[in-house]
C-alpha cells in the first residue's frame, strides 16, 4: 500500500509548483530584517539546536552582495545538497536558497507528507529499499527540467548509479558534517544529551554506520564543502564556532570556482 501511494505520488510531489520561491530585490533583504536581525543571522552557528523554517533564515545584506555577485552566470542551474542528514544540512541549503534567490525543496520532507511522516518513511525504506530508490529515482527525474533550485536530497539520490547520473544535470554539493556532530544532532531532535546519556549517544552513531559506505558516493559531488575545513580556513579553535553564513559564502566561493574552471575550458576548445 506504501509503495503505491508513494510510487503514484512520485509524479506530482516535486512539482515547481509545489512551493513557491521567495523573492528579494538583488542585494537587498526584506523590509521587515532590520540591522540588528542581520547580525543575529550573520551568527547563526550551522549546528543549531533545532531547525530553522526557510522563512526566518534571511541571508544578511553582506552575504547578499556577496552571493549576488558570485553565482550571476550560475542562475537557473539546479544545486543537489548530499550528505548525512542533519539540521546543518537543511539550513545550510535553505540559507543558500534564500541568498541566490532560489526555491527550496527537501525530497525526504516531501515524502514524509505523501507517506504519513517520519516513521512511516522510515519503514518505507526499511521493508522495499528498492522500492524507496525507484521514487528517488522519479523525483529527480523532474527536478533535473527545474531550474533556480536547491534541492536537498535524501541518500537515495547517491545510493544507486542511475540516481547519481541524475544529478550530473545541476551542480552537487557534498556537506561533509563530522559523524559526532550528526550524531548530536539526531539525539538534539529527541531533547537527549549525550553528555548525560552516553548509551544514546552510542545508538545514533549505530544509525549512522552506512557513511563509510556512503561517503564515496558523496565524495563524487562536483563540490565538497567540510565543516572541519571552514572552521581551519577561519581559525576557529572548533567547529562548533562554524556559522551558516560561512558555509554559504564557501559554497559560493566553489560555485565561482567552477564557473571559472567551466568558462577555461570553454574558451581553450574555441577555435582560433
Amino acid at each position: 500500500m506504501a509503495m503505491r501511494a508513494a510510487t503514484a505520488a512520485a509524479t506530482g510531489f516535486f512539482s515547481p509548483s509545489s512551493v513557491s520561491p521567495r523573492r528579494f530585490p538583488s542585494a537587498t533583504p526584506p523590509a521587515s530584517l532590520s540591522p540588528g536581525r542581520c547580525i543575529q543571522r550573520h551568527r547563526l552557528r550551522a549546528f543549531p539546536s533545532s531547525e530553522i523554517p526557510l522563512e526566518e533564515l534571511n541571508p544578511s545584506i553582506d552575504l547578499l552582495r556577496k552571493t549576488g555577485d558570485a553565482v550571476g552566470d550560475f542562475r537557473k542551474t539546479p544545486i543537489y545538497i548530499v550528505g548525512t542528514d542533519c539540521t546543518a544540512k537543511r539550513n545550510i541549503a535553505k540559507l543558500l536558497a534564500n541568498s541566490i534567490i532560489y526555491r527550496y525543496l527537501c525530497s525526504e520532507e516531501l515524502l514524509e507528507d505523501v507517506l504519513g511522516g517520519k516513521d512511516a518513511l522510515r519503514a518505507f525504506k526499511e521493508s522495499d529499499e528498492n522500492s524507496y530508490l525507484e521514487v528517488e529515482t522519479e523525483g529527480l527525474k523532474q527536478l533535473t527540467s527545474i531550474g533556480s533550485l536547491v534541492l536537498c536530497c535524501g541518500d537515495g539520490a547517491v545510493m544507486n548509479s542511475t540516481n547519481l547520473g541524475l544529478l550530473r544535470h545541476g551542480v552537487s554539493i557534498w556537506i561533509d558534517v563530522p559523524l559526532e556532530m550528526a550524531a548530536n544532532d539526531m539525539l538534539k531532535s529527541t531533547g537527549t544529551q549525550a553528555t548525560t546519556d552516553p548509551d544514546s549517544f552510542s545508538q545514533a552513531m549505530s544509525k549512522l554506520q552506512r557513511y563509510d559506505e556512503l561517503k564515496e558516493r558523496y565524495g563524487v559531488s562536483d563540490i565538497t564543502v567540510s565543516v572541519q575545513s571552514v572552521a581551519s580556513q577561519r581559525g576557529y579553535s572548533s567547529v562548533d564556532s562554524v556559522t551558516l553564513e560561512d558555509m554559504v559564502l564557501e559554497i559560493v566561493r566553489q560555485i565561482e570556482k567552477l564557473i571559472r574552471a567551466k568558462e577555461m575550458m570553454e574558451a581553450a576548445g574555441r577555435p582560433f
